[in-house]
């Protein structure tokens, strides 16, 4: 069977092998993610159409059912005033990487579970807040005489509930939510908009149903008018008959207005009733349906505003709402609003509302209790960090009327200049025709989505409408947030059954966007929403016809949550303008850095352009750009040609490439990548507190590194100075110490060492470990014990760290970029989760992928790691073999599971180099380079080698690169020798390129040679010979002349971690290769650690428990270690040298060798058609004797 049909993967599939997070659904890891004025209640795993209730719920008493499978939390969050209010938490197992925070309707307390139940169907992460009690919507007693817990219902609640949520969210997931949305109809939308008042950066986009806004008028109406409908025997008195009365005559003379007669008032704003044809007394008025002149003036004002000294203190009810009026109507006021005044504004249970006049709405007003109303209507924030709102109300409504967001919409306009379009370009007022607080009475299309509505549903059936931004108002703002794909209309239904999707669908609309309405266009079924169009003075024709279209990119499934829009870092070059992409390069190899996500990169990019325009950095950067142009063009030119060959042998290739790399997958291992966040600007951050909030960075003419501040504006590691003051000129520049780093950067590794003595240091700031064995021995799963070593490494050494925990090194490297900073990502270490993960990967985000192969690869149409699989016939005619390889590992999510000392690997070459003010002067040359031999000489020592081959590498003030290498007649390491065989290159180079100036200098021995004592035993033939050149004796030496070769993007990095294997693909010296020799210029041996910018290996620290061995001698033949005793140790190596003791160890078996670290063989590079396998063999296993542990990590 073909790869290809074994290992296809369908969204069913991965559903059904998706790992849960069952593992972490419990109460002791929820405790660590929460700070210490939390606690849980309540953490419990719910399978597959599982129920969750929590018991003394009074507001929602019932189960939730029907749930996807999913962790169910609930919490217990104290205020620093000692109130407190829970949350709970819905985290579904098939999360869509988004959170949805469901907001409470009344006055009620309690956890609003059934709405989150619905939300967490769209795979959500579903929050809600009981806001600080526990009652049902209309017992408001809570808040007698306690204005914290008003405020704390009013909108902290909701606030400090969302902080913690998120915190939980991410450490669950192991990332951050993408986006934040809110939910809530009635007070629940009042919620919303509170939030987006006072809290603008808490959600990305509000669904906003009916809200109750303005608590203190909207009670105020409440009392009024029932007042003004007492005594109940007054003949004013309107009873429930009467409503009905209104209400069938209102429909009669108003509900043809759409163009339609279906008993819909679809404009209640255009209809004028005309009480005359049904007031008592009049010529053919039926007796028993009529109203007397006094009740028709009650009616007449239920329909008018409350005004108060000609300023009004609420809008009147609409026509078509008087099914409903026996909520504002009856033989008592409103009983939610009295309690208002009782609880909240007088504080006095012995208050009546026979006590209400006109004085009471401007004290509710001003005295605002708990501060509910939405008071500001400039959300000039929120809406400049890209919120949107979609706000829905009912026309028929008469709890709330929907003339209350109609004007709540036209003050956030008024606010805005008068510019309704500008204000709908993010905010979009949606009524719905015949539909009251919660539904209809009517048969009206009432159902648009969102938890609001969907919570009201019964029924188990499937439902005939689409779930998706057609048809449902959550996934329009979806779409709206993610796309900029504005709702032009949005769907509505109804069924036989109303609140049964399962029954027969009865009638569908469309709801129109503010001030626009729905029009029948005089064909067609009345039951189809494509018979109606949306008619708007906004138009320019006067009608807008609404989008039927159900190819939406949301899905059909309310279970299955839309994928989120891929990060495309580059746009196709034929429609980006001539610069672009010289704009694009100039943003550094440092774009994906954490905290760049946020970032503008085309006003940074236009920035470093107009500041750097003209410099020799400049035309150098250009030059460049013109050959990758150059070079992708040839790479187009051959991809056409090869698209007209057969190339099936190159896809059986690539498929027997991709099935071999599977047989190799190692999935036991638990391999974490630590790095320290903005680790010198942390460091340095100790010493200066007082820099917490300002935008600083490290270093000197190029920044090493800055705050996440400072990146906010676009600043970021390898950015010169000069270019971050433009984006920042408020940005503090300090020196580099690197002792002080070193010195911090061991604590760090002090606590690495507790959970892998043999981790590896990747730099002074970062690390691979192999917690297999720790999480082994401890009992504890991978994302705890990362949680555990984060929070220990914070506590010793007050700085943060962030973590990727994956199958293999390279995953680990991308996960622990995922959730900067101080946060750990978890990726599974299952196979269809790892695919899945790359799949919507951006190859950039992958550790060797730079701007030059990020680039190419976009021009071939991969933009994705998921476009490699349709491309891979092309990828090695292209590419060359060793990045085809990589590639296709790449895809796969393949990588090392050998972790190791830094000190273990064997190093290819030793160099070191540095940058200066530029300098012309022959005697600054030769200063300079006695000084980089002297430098060099350091660094071999510390390596214990000498070097064979000699190169020197600079570069000129126009930034091109040269680098020359002699064969020297010895190995060398001493600076007079470095500097005696490198003195004739220098002068051959001036020689060649007269009066040349330099920014760079740099020396590099290659074909190394160990300076550590003779191996004894390899002597003897107890055991193989190690190298001692890094390189094959018959390999051939690259002459590199060229200008710009050996130049890669990070052009201090002459070596490699394992995990930068391709960064090569990114110099000048690839870019100048013919296409079909794309692997020409790639050497074929393994990279290691790079030192630069001060960094350098340092052996591991010993674990404290371990123990401290005296000095000890280690015998030249068996090279174990021995007492410091001259006579013992002499007798032992008389001993070891006896003939029968050496014909012992020919002739005698071996002692097996301890068990290594994986149960699995690493993972190598399979190679395809009997390929020749290269590489040095494996590092010989560590020994079980504990004496030598020293051996291994030094001390």
């Amino acid at each position: 069977m073909k790869w290809a049909a074994s290992f296809a993967i369908t969204l069913a599939a991965l559903r059904q092998a998706s790992a849960t997070n069952s593992t972490s659904c419990t109460p002791r890891l929820m405790s660590y993610w929460i700070n210490a004025n939390a606690s849980i209640s309540v953490v419990e795993p719910v399978d597959e159409a599982g129920t969750f209730g929590e018991e003394g719920n009074i507001a929602f008493p019932h189960n939730v059912t029907n749930l996807p499978s999913l962790c169910a939390v609930s919490f217990v969050a104290k205020t620093s005033e000692g109130n407190e209010y829970k949350f709970g938490l819905f985290l579904p197992d098939e999360w869509n990487n988004k959170m949805l925070t469901v907001g409470n309707g009344g006055f009620s307390g309690g956890i609003n579970w059934p709405a989150m139940g619905a939300g967490v169907k769209y795979g959500f992460a579903t929050v809600a807040t009981d806001g600080g009690h526990n009652s049902t919507a209309n017992n408001l007693t809570w808040a007698l005489g306690n204005d914290e817990s008003k405020v704390l219902y009013g909108h902290e609640a909701l606030h400090g509930s969302l902080q913690l949520a998120q915190r939980v969210i991410e450490k669950y997931y192991g990332l951050p939510p993408e986006a934040s949305y809110f939910s809530g109809t009635s007070d629940g939308g009042r919620q919303g908009l509170k939030a987006a008042e006072l809290y603008p950066r808490d959600f990305s986009a509000l669904l906003i149903g009916a809200p109750a806004w303005w608590q203190s008028h909207l009670q105020s109406w409440r009392i009024a008018r029932g007042v003004s409908n007492l005594p109940t025997d007054d003949a004013k008195h309107l009873s429930a008959g009467n409503f009905v009365v209104i209400g069938d005559n209102v429909r009669k003379q108003c509900d043809a207005a759409d163009g339609v007669e279906d008993g819909i008032v679809s404009d209640p704003a255009n209809c004028t009733v005309n009480f005359a044809l049904f007031t008592c007394g009049q010529e053919g008025v039926d007796a028993q349906a009529c109203l007397t002149t006094e009740q028709v003036t009650i009616a007449q004002s239920i329909y008018a505003d409350y005004n108060v000294s000609d300023e009004i203190v609420f809008p009147g009810v609409n026509p078509g709402s008087e099914y409903e009026w026996g909520a504002l109507l009856g033989d008592e006021p409103n009983e939610v609003a009295v309690g208002y005044m009782k609880n909240f504004v007088f504080n006095d249970t012995e208050w009546a509302w026979s006590s209400y006049n006109e004085t009471v709405p401007a004290y509710a007003n001003d005295t605002n209790p708990g501060e509910l109303d939405v008071n500001s209507f400039n959300l000039t924030q929120f809406s400049s960090l890209g919120g949107k709102i979609i706000m829905y109300h009912g026309l028929a409504d008469a709890h709330i009327p929907a003339t209350a967001s109609r004007l709540y919409y036209d003050k956030v306009v008024a606010q805005s200049g008068g510019d309704i379009e500008a204000v709908r370009g993010w905010f979009r007022l949606f009524f719905l025709p015949g539909v009251g607080h919660k539904n209809t009475t009517v048969d009206a299309p009432w159902y648009i989505g969102g938890p609001g509505q969907a919570e009201q549903l019964v029924g188990g059936g499937n439902s005939s409408v689409p779930s998706n931004a057609t048809n449902d108002a959550l996934y329009a703002l979806q779409l709206w947030v993610e796309s900029g794909t504005a709702p032009e209309s949005i769907v509505a239904s109804t069924w036989t059954n109303s609140t049964d999707p399962s029954t027969e669908l009865l009638r569908q609309r469309p709801i129109c966007p503010y001030p626009a309405t729905q029009k029948y266009i005089g064909e067609g079924e009345q039951s189809k929403p494509e018979s109606f169009i949306c008619t708007s003075s906004l138009s320019a024709s006067g009608l807008e016809t609404c989008p039927w279209d159900n190819t939406s990119p949301y899905p059909t499934v309310m279970t299955t949550p839309p994928p989120p829009p891929l990060d495309e870092l580059l746009e196709d070059a034929k429609a980006i303008s001539e610069n672009r992409t010289l704009k694009y390069s100039l943003l550094g190899p440092s774009l994906t850095k954490a905290g760049q996500d946020t970032v503008d990169q085309s006003k940074v990019s236009e920035i470093i352009y107009n500041a750097s325009k003209g410099s020799k950095f400049f035309n150098r950067e250009e030059e460049r750009d013109k050959i990758l142009t150059k070079k992708i063009k040839q790479i187009l030119d051959k991809k056409q040609h090869l698209e007209k060959q057969d190339l099936s042998r190159e896809l059986r290739h690539a498929d027997q490439l991709i099935t071999q790399l599977e047989l190799s997958r190692d999935l036991t291992q638990y391999i974490v990548h630590v790095d320290c966040d903005a680790f010198y600007a942390a460091v340095e951050l100790l010493d200066r507190p007082e820099l917490k909030d300002v935008p600083f960075a490290v270093g000197g003419g190029v920044l090493t590194t800055c705050n996440y501040v400072a990146r906010k504006y676009g600043c970021r590691s390898g950015m010169a100075g000069f270019v971050a003051k433009k984006l920042c000129p408020e940005l503090v520049m300090l020196k580099l110490n690197f002792e002080k780093y070193t010195a911090k950067a061991h604590e760090v590794r002090e606590v690495l060492v507790e959970y892998d003595p043999r981790f590896e240091s990747a730099s002074i700031d970062e690390a691979y470990l192999n917690i297999t064995e720790y999480c082994a021995d401890k009992d504890i799963g991978p994302a705890e014990a990362v949680e555990q070593m984060r929070r220990e490494i914070h506590e010793k050494t007050r700085i943060t760290v962030s973590a990727g925990i994956a199958a293999n090194a390279k995953l680990a490297k991308i996960c622990s970029n995922m959730n900067k900073p101080n946060g750990q990502f978890v990726l599974p270490n299952d196979r269809y989760e790892i695919l899945r993960f790359m799949a919507k990967l951006p190859p950039r985000k992958v550790n060797g992928v730079g701007r030059v192969l990020e680039r190419q690869l976009a021009e071939i149409g991969i933009k994705t790691c998921a476009d490699l699989y349709p491309q891979r016939r092309f990828l090695r005619p292209l590419f060359g073999e060793k990045a085809y390889e990589f590639l296709i590992n790449v895809y796969l999510g393949l990588g090392r599971t050998r972790i190791q000392p830094a000190e273990e690997y064997e190093r290819k070459s030793v160099g070191t180099e540095s940058t200066f003010r530029d300098m012309s002067e022959p005697q600054q040359f030769r200063e300079k380079l006695r000084w980089t031999a002297e430098e060099l000489e350091k660094d071999m020592k510390r390596a214990e080698v000498k070097g064979r081959t000699l190169v020197l590498k600079v570069k000129l003030h126009t930034y091109e690169v040269f680098t020359r290498q002699v064969v020297l007649p010895r190995a060398i390491f001493l600076a007079d020798d470095l500097y005696h065989f490198s003195l004739p290159i220098l002068a051959k180079l001036e020689e060649d390129m007269p009066g040349m100036t330099l920014r760079l200098m740099g020396l590099r021995c290659t074909h190394l040679v160990s300076t550590k004592k003779p191996d004894t035993m390899a002597f003897f033939g107890f055991r193989s010979r190690r190298s001692e050149s890094a390189a094959s004796p018959d390999k051939p030496i690259k002459a590199i002349a060229s200008p710009g070769a050996g130049d890669g993007l990070d052009e201090d990095v002459w070596e490699q971690w394992p995990e930068e294997e391709l960064l090569g693909l990114d110099d000048d010296q690839y870019l100048q290769a013919d296409v079909h020799k794309g692997s020409a210029n790639l050497g074929d041996d393994e990279p290691i650690p790079v030192r630069r910018h001060g960094k350098e290996i340092q052996p591991n620290p010993v674990r404290e428990y371990a123990p401290v061995n005296d000095e000890m001698w280690d015998c030249p033949i068996c090279n174990r270690p021995q007492a410091p005793d001259e006579r013992r140790f002499n007798e032992h190596i008389d001993l070891c040298l006896s003939r029968q003791t050496i014909r012992e160890a020919v002739h005698g078996d071996a002692p097996p060798a301890p068990a290594p670290r994986s149960a699995t063989p690493d993972m190598k590079k399979a190679k395809v058609g009997g390929e020749k396998k290269r590489g040095r063999p494996p590092a010989r296993p560590p020994s079980d004797d504990p004496r030598q542990k020293k051996l291994c990590f030094g001390l």
